[in-house]
């Protein structure tokens, strides 16, 4: 079977089974991810890395196409059948080409049909400030930020700069322009991007992905000149995100970082993927609001009691993943051994009269 067709029939049944990830790695039948489960594709031949490296080339224009077999990891994303983008991973192993093939739906779904907590859509509304989206790999971050540039395009007149690596969604400019720069093809890094978004007349900034001190700084000196920023971070809470974004920094520099993120954070969105008893996947959501009494905490770095504060607020729509997964088990969408395995704090889920009926 030709190259095209091959990759063409995997993403086909991927597609059919409700999948959410290809593995392509020398010596293997492709394997598909199943709701957090592997399982091979059917009548799919072993594969050899160098049949790996073809299939990617065919996908990659010339800019990519040098950098293959460099021992560099690339990624980019293309269009698959006008069905859906594909977030592709080129990367090598005992010397050999590997790939990570990851679908994401043309269409963008609202913050409303993701189940996002309704207050963060008035948090990202006209507000100067930094909003982070975290959570683990995998877990929907990139569609979630993708929802938010797309409700601000829908009703505001507003100039978006997302620097992405990769792009993932593609927006259409609506009320809003929005402007889309890749990493390695429309800039060189996040730090280098970020230092001159501000000659582009940006009323928003997104950074899918915030991962070092330079990105950190660039960030909250946007947000401290009364920008709206968006930016994503691989990390398994809130509270544990607002640590790294401080401790990242020499000693002698945290302070300052304390200060710029006491008086720049609108909130923090915290969510996973959890699998549910129809063996689907169902999002839980954590949401740290930045109101004065955790600001407070944030500046005096007294973080260490920022759980305990947090858990205690019932305003501004400040909710635990606790709460959320709590709310799951009664709703008899997970069972109970589920929601306690996701939490970092399994004595806070409970349960309610519904869930023990369920």
């Amino acid at each position: 079977m030709a190259t095209e067709a091959r990759l063409d029939a995997w993403l086909s049944v991927l597609h059919e089974r409700g999948g959410s990830d290809i593995l392509l790695s020398d010596g293997s039948a492709p394997v598909m991810r199943l709701h957090g489960a592997l399982a091979a594709i059917e009548g799919a031949d072993p594969l050899t890395g160098e049949e790996i490296e073809a299939i990617m080339r065919a996908q990659i224009d010339d800019h990519y196409g040098e950098r293959v077999h460099l021992g560099r990891e690339i990624e980019f994303s293309f269009t698959w059948r006008n069905r859906s983008r594909v977030r592709t991973t080129i990367f090598y192993q005992r010397n050999t080409c590997s790939a990570t093939l990851h679908p994401i739906p043309l269409r963008i779904p609202t913050l409303g049909e993701l189940g996002v907590p309704p207050e963060m859509g008035d948090l990202i509304v006209g507000r100067p400030g930094l909003v982070l989206v975290t959570g683990q790999a995998g877990s929907g971050k990139s569609t979630t930020m993708a929802a938010m540039i797309d409700q601000i395009n829908r009703t505001e007149q507003s100039h978006i700069i997302a620097i992405e690596d990769p792009i993932e969604f593609v927006h259409a400019n609506r009320l809003s322009v929005v402007s889309q720069r890749e990493v390695g093809t429309d800039t060189r890094s996040f730090a280098t991007g970020l230092s001159t978004v501000l000659r582009g007349s940006p009323d928003v900034v997104v950074v899918s992905d915030i991962r070092d001190a330079e990105t950190i700084s660039a960030v909250l000196a946007i947000a401290e000149t009364g920008h709206r920023v968006i930016g994503g971070m691989s990390i398994n809470d809130s509270v544990s995100c607002i640590d790294r974004l401080i401790e990242v920094f020499p000693a002698g520099a945290r302070e300052q970082v304390r200060v710029q993120l006491a008086g720049t954070l609108l909130a923090v969105l915290y969510q996973r993927l959890l699998p549910t008893r129809d063996e689907s996947l169902v999002p839980a959501f954590e949401l740290l609001v930045g109101v004065p009494a955790i600001r407070r905490l944030i500046r005096d770095g007294a973080t260490a009691h920022l759980r305990e504060a947090f858990a205690a607020q019932d305003t501004a729509g400040m909710r635990t993943l606790e709460t959320s997964l709590s709310e799951l088990v009664a709703d008899g969408r997970i069972d109970l051994q589920t929601a306690v395995e996701a939490s970092l704090y399994p004595q806070d889920v409970y349960t309610a009269p519904a869930a023990v009926r369920a």
